[in-house]
């Protein structure tokens, strides 16, 4: 059996595509396009939160308090506009960013008890809403205070009571949790994604070379009469396609922390700031965890690869799988989602909660013990139906 094994790995090194999807695209590709991404993203959010803003403000008294709120305020620019029609022409001729319109009486009729309407007019057809994060916080608190004094002060309340008046309280808002947790929460749901990608680009370029890539070749006669069991034949090929996916896997997740914590340096944010918290234990911890899944995965492969009929129909089923497998990770990132409502049962989803845990250090050995064996349940039972097509000789030469 472990001649077979042998051979099989030799036969992977000797792949050049196979050695690419396998050592290239984890240890340099994949990072250099994810980090790469999130530096331009990070650059161009900050660029559009420093950028000026053009605005118009329509009021038939001028609104001087809300001018004079607006003028105070950093990287706000005025623009003149004449109505609320040509104030809406301007946004949509991408000459003005916002427009603050008061309605009938403007800010005169708020100090005389009414209560007119204040529209704040912008393009929100856009992915940084810039207008939204720096303009609505001034209308709804700056603002609002200011006119709130005002209104005071016309009805004879004291300065000191009005304060009380307007902020009966002070609210003081504390976190049980620990910085840990929170900054698990916020990456701890992308671990899994990075760590399945890796590992499931290898394996598909390994696991269809073994079955459907023998068929194509005319070697698979050549292994069937070999003194040993189906199952001596196919374990060796399943061993080398799990190794393809950890070997993967741990290259990629290795060069993704070396990016996160030396090529990003600060500007790496939360990123940077997890790499902190996942020392050896969590990384022996989400190795033994990642493995049953890879497992899973790998067994499945090497069943569609002996079912099909050519190296382009186990291509065609093996993208389905990726399908398989990313939409339970993305169901694990909904909120709710937790290991305690019988999620410890479900595969993938089960392996991505209990990532997520480790890296929140909240993870319990029940959770643990129970996600882990009921991976390696369903992998058994796969790996199982790959030997079962690999003794269906009717499956295996089927044209």
């Amino acid at each position: 059996m472990w001649n077979v094994f042998y051979k099989e790995l030799l036969e992977v090194l000797r792949d050049k595509r196979t050695l690419m999807f396998m050592l290239l695209m984890p240890a340099v590709i994949f990072p250099a396009l994810t980090f790469g991404y999130i530096k331009l993203a990070s650059d161009k959010a900050q660029q559009e939160g420093t950028r000026e803003l053009r605005y118009a403000l329509v009021a038939s008294d001028g609104a001087p308090l809300l001018r004079a709120v607006l003028e105070a305020a950093p990287l706000l620019k005025p623009v003149p506009a004449a109505s609320e029609e040509a104030a809406v022409a301007g946004i949509r001729a991408k000459q003005i960013d916002f427009a603050v319109i008061y309605g009938a009486g403007g800010e005169q009729a708020i100090l005389a008890g009414q209560q007119p309407q204040l529209s704040l007019r912008y393009d929100t057809a856009i992915v940084f809403d810039s207008v939204g994060k720096r303009v609505k916080p001034l209308l709804s608190a700056a603002y609002t205070d200011k006119l709130r004094g005002e209104r005071l002060a016309v009805l004879g309340v004291a300065q000191g009571a009005s304060a009380s008046l307007s902020a009966p309280f002070t609210l003081q808002v504390s976190s049980t949790a620990s910085d840990r947790q929170e900054q698990g929460e916020k990456i701890g749901a992308m671990i899994p994604y990075l760590l399945f990608t890796m590992g499931l680009f290898a394996s598909i370029a390994v696991a269809i070379d073994m079955g459907a890539g023998e068929k194509e070749r005319g070697t698979m006669e050549s292994l069937l009469l070999l003194p040993l069991s189906r199952a001596s034949l196919v374990v060796p090929k399943f061993l080398v396609i799990l190794c393809a996916a950890a070997i993967s896997g741990g290259i990629g997740i290795t060069s993704m922390g070396i990016c996160a914590s030396y090529v990003l340096g600060n500007a790496g944010g939360e990123l940077n700031a997890i790499t902190r918290y996942i020392q050896l234990p969590e990384l022996l911890m989400l190795g033994l965890l990642i493995l049953p899944a890879y497992a899973m995965v790998s067994a499945l492969l090497l069943s569609i690869s002996f079912y099909a009929r050519s190296h382009k129909e186990a291509a065609s089923y093996s993208q389905q799988t990726m399908i398989m497998v990313f939409l339970p990770i993305m169901a694990s990132m909904l909120p709710g989602m937790k290991l305690g409502d019988g999620w410890s049962l479900v595969p993938i989803i089960n392996t991505s909660l209990a990532i997520k845990e480790v890296v929140k250090g909240t993870i319990t050995v029940a959770d643990y013990a129970s996600v882990f064996a009921s991976t390696l349940a369903v992998a058994g039972l796969l790996l199982a139906l790959s030997v079962y097509w690999c003794k269906r000789e009717e499956v295996l030469f089927r044209s």
